[in-house]
C-alpha cells in the first residue's frame, strides 16, 4: 500500500481535517514505534579505520546500536567521564560513535557496528512510496494513527475502536514474526533446559 493509499484508507475510516504532513507524522510514529519494539532487524555497518582519528558517523540513534567490534576485538560502552585502561566506544556530542585509543593505524573495514534498523521517514514530497513495514501489516500503521488521530478529536469512543483494530492488528504481526522455535524444547525435571 502506497503512503497515498493509507492516507486515503485513513480518511475513509475517520474523515478529518488535519493535513497530509500531520497525518504522515502520525505514521512515521507508529513506525518508528514498531520498528524499536516488535519488528527489530539487527543489521551492520562498516567503516575504515583511520590513523589518528577517533568519531565516525552512527547509522542510527544511539539507543540502537547493539554491538561495535574494533579489528575483530568486541568494544563495550563506556561513558566518556569514567577512566579507564582498556578499549571502550562512546558517543560524541555530534552523534558520533568516538573509540578509545585512537587508532594508531589505518585499518581497512576494521570498525563494525552492529545495530537496529530504523525505517526510512516517510514525507507528503513522496506520496508513492510503500512503507518499510511488511506489507502484509500496513494496517497497522493505519490503525496506530487513527487512534492518535482521534485522540486529537477527543473522540474516546474511536480512541477505544480504533486501539482495539490496532491491537489486534499487532496480536496477529507478533505471530507471524514469533522467533519460538518450532521443534519442541524439552525440560527435564530438575528444571534444566537440554
Amino acid at each position: 500500500m502506497t503512503l497515498q493509499e493509507m492516507l486515503d484508507e485513513i480518511s475513509e475510516k475517520y474523515p478529518h481535517s488535519l493535513s497530509n504532513d500531520s497525518v504522515i507524522r502520525k505514521i512515521n510514529l507508529i513506525q518508528n514505534e514498531l520498528f524499536r519494539t516488535a519488528f527489530r532487524e539487527t543489521v551492520m555497518i562498516g567503516y575504515d579505520i583511520v590513523d589518528g582519528v577517533f568519531a565516525y558517523p552512527l547509522p542510527c540513534a544511539r539507543s540502537n546500536v547493539i554491538d561495535v567490534l574494533i579489528n575483530d576485538q568486541e568494544y563495550l560502552y563506556q561513558d566518556i567521564k569514567k577512566g579507564s585502561n582498556v578499549p571502550f566506544y562512546y558517543f560524541t556530542e555530534l552523534d558520533e560513535l568516538g573509540i578509545y585509543p585512537t587508532p594508531e593505524e589505518d585499518s581497512e573495514g576494521g570498525l563494525v557496528i552492529f545495530y537496529n534498523r530504523e525505517p526510512k521517514q516517510l514525507s507528503s514530497a513522496n506520496l508513492t512510496v510503500i512503507p518499510e513495514l511488511d506489507k502484509d501489516f500496513h494496517t497497522l500503521l493505519i490503525y496506530g494513527s487513527l487512534v492518535h488521530i482521534a485522540e486529537s478529536f477527543n473522540d474516546v469512543a474511536m480512541v477505544n475502536n480504533f486501539t482495539s483494530k490496532y491491537n489486534g492488528a499487532l496480536q496477529e504481526f507478533n505471530k507471524v514474526n514469533d522467533e519460538t522455535p518450532d521443534y519442541p524444547v524439552i525440560e527435564d525435571v530438575m528444571g534444566v533446559w537440554q
